[in-house]
């Protein structure tokens, strides 16, 4: 045992060193906030690709997703197919716009571009404030799952193994920025594909094959067996709305890598990458679920699901890689949020209360130590964890999804949006999910079950739009300046985007 260990630390001080070393490489090479938030114009297609899906898929990817999907069964599958999916939302819908639109506004954050569509400060405060609330709890919750991965493969004690991984992961954000953020997400996105390529063939030969694995799963978990089990039919295509669609608003950290590409080549490059990682992972995401259920059918806690599938097939060097591929998980979304945290601080917040104009290096000393101080917090809050790490992220993503899905598709895609209309839409989405969780609990005593079972993000997002519609066309239109800025390439004609807004204002 104490062998097997070693040789685990061994694997895992490698790979920690290793980030630590691209972090510091990294330093010397951002000028700029410019450089250190979005490495303006610095990466290439693949690195962009596997940061957008690595920050995308989180320790919820390696644990509390395949926990959750080794209990619910095949009605937790389409989720795993949307999320596969995402990127063709957010990339065909969101990114070509949102690159231009960057260039156009010397965009640092996301909130800059909400900012700038609805002509309000209040508004790039508010989802400022939203984005930071819901960052925190989805950042603690990740160094949640690491440090429960430590203690039950390698028994290190809980804090130990919190504060191990979380120094390393916010020492090289905070000191390497974007450039160590996207690179080292494209060494663990690799990570990522070796450990469960390696993990699902093991599992799936440990359960006899595909069609005795499902016929032993049918064993332990009728209900599992359908689409449509013990969940119900809405709570199905609401999960499989949530995990696809709804990653436009309820993944900003991911959406932010559409600022840095030089070119629209690069983007549909970054794409393709993208659809491949997410495509594989979430198939073997799949076997390990079914496949773990049936090996490890008394498991009392779901979400450790695969630290003890790591723990008990693999041999520890074997293990070690895939242990680094799930520990990667979590650091490749914890360094993209902390970031986009730090930029949103920095960006965003402080020029607007000290009413400064602040010089590059200043800018970059708020931005390390704000990225330094939120990462610090989220450790502190994971000291004495929330629920299940699985309902957490989710949590923190329907609030997301709910303020942003709407407000920016239609900002940066029709005209006749207003600011009133996407105060609206931003604040009454946010207030509808929360009390749509809440009145799920009233009801069943649970964060995961929801009336109607529809998922608080699809309820928080259609109250979002049909507030940004109705209020945009109840209040005067945006600006001339705003609908040049944001559509002048869509309504090529000059007169005639002037005859289109002329036409929505009556």
């Amino acid at each position: 045992m104490e062998s097997n260990v070693i040789q685990y630390l061994i694997v895992l001080f490698v790979y920690f060193v290793g980030m630590l070393v691209l972090g510091f490489w990294f330093n010397k090479k951002a000028h700029s906030e410019k450089d250190y938030f979005i490495a303006k114009d610095k990466l290439g297609a693949a690195v962009i690709g596997f940061s957008y899906s690595a920050t995308q898929m989180s320790g919820s990817t390696f644990m509390g997703s395949v926990g959750q999907k080794s209990v619910i069964g095949y009605s937790l599958m389409p989720a795993g197919i949307a999320s596969a999916s995402a990127p063709w939302f957010t990339y065909v819908l969101l990114g070509e716009r949102i690159r231009k639109l960057s260039d156009r506004l010397k965009s640092v954050t996301i909130s800059d571009i909400f900012e700038a569509r609805y002509y309000s400060k209040f508004v790039g405060i508010v989802t400022c404030i939203i984005m930071l609330c819901a960052f925190i709890p989805m950042i603690s919750a990740q160094f949640q799952a690491a440090a429960v991965a430590f203690e039950v493969i390698l028994g290190v004690p809980y804090l130990v193994g919190l504060f191990i991984f979380g120094i390393v992961v916010i020492l090289y954000t905070t000191v390497g920025g974007m450039l160590a953020v996207a690179w080292t997400d494209l060494i663990q996105g690799i990570l990522m594909i070796i450990g469960f390529m390696i993990l699902a063939p093991i599992v799936l030969y440990a359960t006899g094959g595909f069609s005795e694995m499902n016929i032993k799963y049918g064993e332990i978990n009728p209900e599992g067996m359908a689409l449509i089990g013990a969940m119900s039919p809405l709570w199905v295509i609401s999960s499989f709305i949530v995990w696809g669609f709804f990653q436009i608003g309820g993944a900003p950290a991911s959406v932010t890598r559409f600022l840095i590409p030089k070119d629209d080549k690069t983007l549909k490059k970054a794409l393709i990458y993208s659809i491949s990682f997410q495509s594989l992972m979430y198939i073997c995401a799949a076997i390990i679920a079914i496949g773990g259920a049936v090996i490890l059918p008394n498991l009392e806690k779901a979400d450790m699901l695969v630290p003890t599938l790591i723990f008990e097939y693999l041999h520890p060097v074997f293990g070690g890689i895939v242990l680094a591929a799930v520990l990667g998980a979590m650091m490749s979304t914890i360094d993209s949020i902390l970031l986009l945290a730090g930029s949103l601080v920095t960006v965003n917040i402080v020029p607007k209360i000290t009413k400064k104009q602040l010089d590059t290096s200043k800018r970059l000393k708020i931005g390390k130590i704000s990225t330094l101080v939120i990462g610090l917090l989220a450790i502190l809050i994971a000291i004495d964890p929330p629920a299940a790490i699985f309902w957490v992220v989710t949590m923190s993503f329907s609030i997301m999804a709910s303020a942003f899905t709407f407000p920016l598709l239609l900002g940066i895609w029709w005209p006749r949006a207003t600011k009133e209309g996407g105060i609206a839409g931003i604040i009454g989405g946010v207030v509808s999910c929360i009390v749509w969780y809440i009145l799920g609990y009233i009801e069943y005593q649970s964060f995961s079950i929801w009336i109607g079972g529809i998922w608080p993000a699809v309820f928080g997002s259609m109250v979002s739009l049909v507030l940004v519609t109705v209020v945009s066309y109840l209040t005067k239109p945006a600006p001339q300046e705003v609908i040049d800025t944001f559509f002048d390439d869509i309504l090529i004609d000059k007169p005639l985007a002037n005859e289109v807004v002329n036409a929505q204002k009556g």
